[in-house]
């Protein structure tokens, strides 16, 4: 496994504790360092970085609580395991919260703090993937958006180099004023094929049918009710009940917003 903590630093006032302690954690691997004194083992932390803190409790001149708290506020990335042989006076729960890493009670074994460690590194790894992963997805994210951006481009210049050019030859075809004017509703939604206008509208409200978009469509483009009914087929009533109900969706009814103003305003 990865090693995440590599450096340690033991901090007890009792010379045999940071023997020991010294001793088995670098036949484990791991570098480390101790001292006897908080205060003089708060300024090597100040100078030096190391990942992980094992810091005894009562200890004369500056308790390990003191010391949890001013590490934090110089390197509030460390983790502290704090141990004591006063647990009456001390719980797991009280020096969790005060920012600890872990806990354990003296006397203690070897095996008991290196499987504390090994859990605390186990986090770790964990925490390094997950901002891993979190920078993966929005390298991805941040692709799909161009892969989609270029989509649309490409959608768009084919419609204007391929298709459009043959509307336009339509166009100035001998067609009566009917089919003149279907001519001009087929150009009109091929260019609306990339206008953002019919995505931005269902966006404001999914409850929008399909025959309220092409209303609002029409409406949009300066239609007046009596062409839209000629051009969609229905009649002039079915009409104004479509542009009611795009109205009330849109939550306009009780405003004196005109209709074709407000969706041009989404475009």
């Amino acid at each position: 496994m990865e090693k995440i903590i590599e450096k340690i630093f033991i901090v007890d006032d009792e010379q045999d504790i940071c023997a020991m302690l010294t001793k088995f954690l670098r036949s484990s691997g791991y570098c480390c360092d101790s001292s006897t004194d908080p205060a003089r083992a708060l300024g090597i932390l100040k100078k030096d970085s190391f990942d992980l803190v094992i810091s005894d409790i009562k200890m004369a001149g500056m308790d390990g609580m003191q010391l949890l708290s001013q590490l934090h506020e110089i390197t509030p990335q460390i983790d502290i395991i704090m141990m004591t042989g006063h647990t009456n006076t001390y719980t797991y729960s009280d020096i969790i919260r005060a920012g600890a890493a872990d806990f354990m009670g003296k006397p203690f074994r070897l095996a008991e703090i290196l499987a504390k460690i090994e859990r605390i590194e186990r986090e770790r790894k964990m925490q390094k993937e997950l901002r891993e992963l979190n920078i993966a997805m929005a390298v991805l994210l941040q692709r799909a958006g161009k892969d989609k951006d270029n989509l649309q481009a490409d959608i768009a210049a084919n419609v204007k180099e391929s298709i459009l050019p043959y509307v336009d030859k339509l166009k100035n075809g001998r067609f009566d004023k009917e089919h003149q004017e279907y001519v001009a509703i087929l150009q009109k939604n091929l260019l609306e094929v990339f206008s953002p206008f019919l995505r931005n509208l269902s966006l404001k409200n999914t409850r929008i049918s399909s025959m309220e978009a092409q209303v609002a469509n029409f409406v949009k483009s300066g239609k007046s009710n009596k062409e839209i009914a000629s051009l969609i087929g229905i009649s002039l009533n079915t009409v104004m009940t479509h542009r009611y109900r795009l109205r009330s969706k849109l939550g306009l009814n009780q405003k004196k917003v005109n209709l074709r103003s407000y969706l041009n305003s989404i475009e």
